[in-house]
């Protein structure tokens, strides 16, 4: 049976750029698989071959060329040719008689080498539910954070909480809109290490990132506890061996009925010892004005500022080894939150206090790779530090939180969360059929938090302090096979130890000891290959979370570990270069849901609310009619639904799941024609997102309405230059895209996050 294979998944943002590129090529003759992990190395580029690859000697290659004219030279000697399948992606295919390349194959629709479920695969060829976000692939593009992927890939919801404070949910698996203490439904990865574990979507600017992996559904066998929704993978560019490139960029963002803004970023990639070492520097900053005002106050209070930066170091000591180091640090600051308490058509809101916000995160991250005999090692080491601070006006529950009536009080939240992720894995070398992976990994979170009250002329009042520690130690394997000529069986699983100590205070002090939960989360999937591009998965999936303390428990003082198994049939269809489609169906079921929930004070705890079923189906098109048009859509619908509360009955209300809506949809449609030297793409695309509910707790059922968003553009590019104009929220509309902004009031008042009206930006990128 035939299998797609990689052995580099690296993209550049900017592939024309990538296309012209001359590179520092030194490679001695030998093994062809680690010439091509060494080339993917140098050049940044993925290759990928069906089916076994032989055994045959690789050509040396050594100077001054581009990736492609490398890859051929090195291919000469070996039986292979490469025909391009993507801006930086080329499979291998068998030469034709007489050792002429073969011209009866054609350059298919460009695909993408996924690393996600810890090997390199063709995502045409993965029987599993995966989407991938190319930033710069696409000239007409959404922002550069998770909101722009949420806007791209089916069943992905994002709340509108701020960057750094906003919960991502997956294919229905929403538990709750408040940042409470419970761990998150989607496990966010940075490369290879995980860097959250109960902390909110750090909410990365995607800048120099080579794409978004986002795995759906429950991935417990490769990911641990919390991946119930799926996960959520950024990838960044690593250095380039002996390459000197970099790019610079800046834009001008003006907001109706805010301001004008600015933002910059630049990259340098830098040869340290010729094909042996390299580092890449990133830079980014922004400054975004604001459009909420305060009643009889300040404009435009939202105003927020991001920077950040990333350094990667690649060193190349052996011929099969890598040595991978990044550092990453990003802090995003806004001096007001951004909801309002009339109506989502008008911007102000009426408070006795600004409610500054911002957040800080740090990711280290160490990764090895090499060849033992037949056999790959990796290593991957992270630590992750993230740092938030929210203020609220508390006047609204001063006599809740213990203050006499009429008290005006503002309560700032401190939060420090950390995590340590080890993990070392054993794979199958490049090309076999019978692939796996088998490794172990250890988990370390820690969360420290803090509240205290504020009132003028008086010293701050602390009323809250939480601290957990939790850890997870697991071995974990995952296989795949054949089974028949076309059919193709894979097997996963993850036996695991995880234990959590939590201390809480509020009114009385709560404690629970470390408990040890013992468990193991299972996968299995059946894939059927009609053609090499068409392909039909079965797959089952299921995922853990760990309990934790429940006030409100009075027999435990705990709530239950809650589980997600998920049935699902998918498919993928290619046809030449003109049409591609990709279809799901699927059937979850949520056991001992955990829900983060408001107290009376405004305070969050969590508690287990029952058992939900969540059916649904997602499908994408992407068609070029004709060579210069391209057209992309998709569509979502799902019944996220609590269907028995946790004495088993069933319950007659619609109790929806807080957040996710039932339908959504989008569409893109682009042009490309030329100009002279220039490449001109101008572009239309528009989300509709649907009717769903804040939450099933009780007087916070809030009905939010169903909204589209329109967005239009042109890039233009003349290598290496490339300028853009793009509008977002074409129309202004007035969509409230989340019914929330403050825990304090949120009960005695409605509240609205308006979408961001319609911004203009003008953006300038050289790249060299």
């Amino acid at each position: 049976m035939a299998t797609v294979l990689a052995v580099s998944g690296t993209f550049h943002a900017h592939g024309a750029a990538a296309r012209e590129a001359r590179y520092r090529v030194t490679i001695a003759r030998g093994d062809l698989a680690a010439a091509l992990e060494t080339l993917g190395a140098q050049t940044g580029i993925s290759i990928g071959w069906d089916g076994p690859l032989p055994s045959a000697a690789a050509a040396a290659v050594s100077g001054q060329m581009t990736a492609r004219a490398a890859l051929e030279r090195l291919l000469r000697e070996t039986g292979f040719h490469a025909v391009r399948a993507g801006p930086t992606t080329f499979r291998l295919v068998p030469t034709g008689p007489g050792g002429a390349p073969r011209t009866d194959i054609p350059e298919t629709m460009p695909d993408v080498i996924v690393t996600a479920r810890k090997q390199p695969e063709a995502l045409s060829t993965v029987a599993a539910p995966v989407a991938t976000w190319v930033p710069g692939a696409d000239p007409a593009p959404s922002r550069n954070n998770t909101h722009g992927v949420a806007e791209d890939v089916e069943g992905m919801v994002v709340t509108h909480a701020g960057a750094g404070h906003d919960r991502a949910f997956m294919r229905g698996i929403a538990d709750s809109p408040f940042n409470g203490f419970s761990q998150a439904t989607v496990s966010v990865q940075l490369n290879d290490a995980r860097i959250t574990y109960d902390a909110a979507e750090p909410g990365l600017s995607l800048i120099d990132v080579a794409r978004v992996e986002v795995l759906k559904g429950p991935q417990g066998p490769l990911y641990g506890t919390g991946s119930l929704g799926g996960v959520y993978r950024v990838v960044t560019n690593p250095p380039v061996l002996g390459s000197v490139a970099g790019s610079a960029g800046i834009g001008v963002t003006a907001i109706q009925h805010g301001g004008v803004g600015a933002s910059s970023e630049a990259t340098f990639n830098l040869p340290v010892i010729d094909d042996r070492a390299a580092i890449r520097l990133v830079g980014y900053a922004s400054v975004m004005p604001g459009w909420v005002n305060v009643a009889g106050g300040a404009r435009g209070t939202n105003r927020s500022e991001t920077y950040g930066g990333r350094v990667s170091v690649r060193i190349a000591p052996a011929s099969g080894w890598m040595i991978d180091v990044v550092a990453n640090e990003q802090s995003v600051a806004a001096r007001d939150s951004a909801y309002v308490d009339v109506g989502s058509t008008d911007l102000t809101r009426h408070v006795a206090f600004l409610e500054p916000r911002d957040g800080r995160v740090r990711v280290a991250e160490g990764k090895v790779t090499g060849q033992i005999g037949a056999t790959q090692l990796t290593l991957v080491t992270g630590y992750t530090r993230q740092d938030q601070r929210e203020v609220y006006d508390a006047t609204a529950s001063a006599v809740a939180l213990g203050l006499p009536r009429g008290s005006s009080a503002s309560y700032q939240d401190t939060r420090a969360y950390s995590v340590f992720d080890q993990e070392v894995r054993l794979s199958a070398p490049s090309g076999h059929s019978f692939n796996w992976v088998v490794g172990a990994s250890y988990l370390s979170a820690t969360t420290a938090a803090d509240g205290e009250l504020s009132q003028p002329g008086r010293p701050l009042r602390p009323i809250f302090a939480l601290s957990r520690w939790a850890t997870e130690i697991a071995l974990f394997a995952d296989t795949s096979f054949p089974l028949l000529d076309r059919l193709r069986a894979s097997v996963g699983a993850r036996a695991f130890r995880a234990t959590t100590e939590d201390s809480r205070r509020e009114r009385r002090k709560l404690e629970a000891d470390a408990k040890a939960t013992f468990g193991l989360t299972p996968s299995a999937s059946l894939a059927y290959r009609f053609a090499r591009d068409q392909l039909v998965f079965l797959r089952f999936g299921s995922a853990f979370r760990s309990g934790g303390l429940d006030s409100t428990n009075t027999a435990t003082g705990r709530y239950a570990a809650d589980k997600v198994r998920t049935l699902e049939l998918g498919g993928r269809l290619r046809v030449g270069d003109r049409l591609s489609i990709e279809a799901d169906l699927f059937r979850s079921v949520w056991t001992h849901l955990q829900s983060d929930y408001l107290e009376p004070n405004g305070l969050t705890a969590t508690h287990n609310v029952g058992d939900a079923v969540i059916p649904g189906g997602e499908l994408a098109v992407e068609w070029r009619p004709i060579t210069a048009w391209h057209i992309k859509s998709g569509v979502t619908w799902q019944r996220p639904r609590l269907d028995r509360a946790m004495d088993g009955k069933h319950l007659i209300k619609d109790a929806r799941l807080p957040v996710v809506p039932d339908l959504s949809a989008r569409i893109e449609v682009r042009r490309d024609f030329t100009a002279g030297a220039w490449r001109i793409t101008p572009y239309a695309a528009a989300n509709y997102v649907g009717a769903s509910r804040l939450s099933f707790d009780a007087g916070l059922d809030r009905h939010m309405p169903g909204y589209g968003l329109a967005r239009a553009g042109v890039a233009a590019v003349s290598d290496p230059l490339t300028v853009r104009l793009d509008i977002d929220n074409l129309f202004d509309a007035r969509a409230d895209t989340f019914a929330f902004g403050n825990p304090f009031s949120v009960r005695t008042a409605p509240q609205f996050t308006p979408a961001r009206p319609r911004a203009i930006t003008l953006s300038v990128s050289h790249h060299f």
